[in-house]
């Protein structure tokens, strides 16, 4: 069973949180390696609209934040959760990812999404339709990098004769998010697990575990839905907690 720990490095608008601060970041992530977490987890948002401003109108990069949190930490595992492959170039993201695996000692698992933000993509210059054909070529042009191909003939992006390195030595885990069916099908097809938010309930997650036996579900959740997701057959969860207190209670719980 697999349990992380979100970062709260994106701000909150709740009564009791303040903004999201480089001290509190570092500071879940050494207490969630202190109480035996398996991971700890960024997300991504780039530049949002007014109907995301709260809470992502300020939000720090998950790969750099990952990255610095790599530093500051000996053992837990990395991760995002997720990032919106469709606003990245793919070799450029590929590269990043490869050198943050090597750099961590191969601690990095790469969360992934589709995008919900319309106006996101809008802001970027890139289109919001077709976001999931491009992203599915993405996965297996990131894919064919890190093994070295030096290959790739693609509807979007092609190369010959091209060299990226460093390779990972392992190579990262890619966690597929969303709870559509065509999200559970890129899970199956391209991705190491499904990684659904709040999308999908246990009830969700029960069927498409009781559907797809073979398929590893590790959603994220809120603390209080933790034992209704593993209930369901998820084999773990990326965990919000309030705060640092809730973390340590709820390790004490589930040790």
């Amino acid at each position: 069973m697999r349990i992380g720990v979100a970062l709260p490095h994106y701000d909150f608008s709740l009564p009791d949180q303040s903004p999201a601060s480089l001290d509190t970041v570092v500071a879940f992530a050494q207490r969630a390696e202190e109480l035996g977490f398996d991971s700890v987890w960024a997300t991504e948002h780039i530049i949002v609209g007014p109907e995301a401003v709260d809470p992502y109108g300020r939000v720090y990069d998950p790969l750099v934040t990952l990255g610095w949190i790599a530093g500051w930490t000996e053992r837990i595992g990395l991760g995002t959760s997720i990032v919106l492959v469709p606003l990245h170039n793919p070799m450029h993201l590929a590269k990043e990812v490869a050198t943050l695996q090597e750099l961590s000692g191969g601690r990095f698992t790469l969360g992934v999404g589709m995008g919900w933000h319309r106006e996101e993509f809008h802001f970027m210059g890139i289109p919001f339709e077709g976001r999931g054909r491009r992203a599915d070529e993405a996965i297996r042009l990131m894919r064919a990098l890190w093994k070295g191909e030096r290959d790739f003939e693609g509807e979007f992006w092609s190369f010959q004769h091209a060299t990226s390195e460093p390779h990972p030595s392992t190579q990262p885990e890619i966690w597929v998010g969303g709870s559509s069916e065509r999200a559970i099908r890129r899970a199956l097809e391209l991705g190491d697990a499904w990684h659904p938010s709040r999308g999908s309930d246990p009830e969700h997650v029960r069927r498409v575990k009781a559907q797809h036996p073979e398929l590893r579900v590790i959603p994220r959740v809120a603390a209080e839905n933790v034992e209704a997701m593993l209930e369901a057959r998820a084999e773990g969860a990326v965990v919000s907690f309030a705060d640092e207190g809730a973390m340590r209670d709820f390790a004490r719980r589930f040790r």
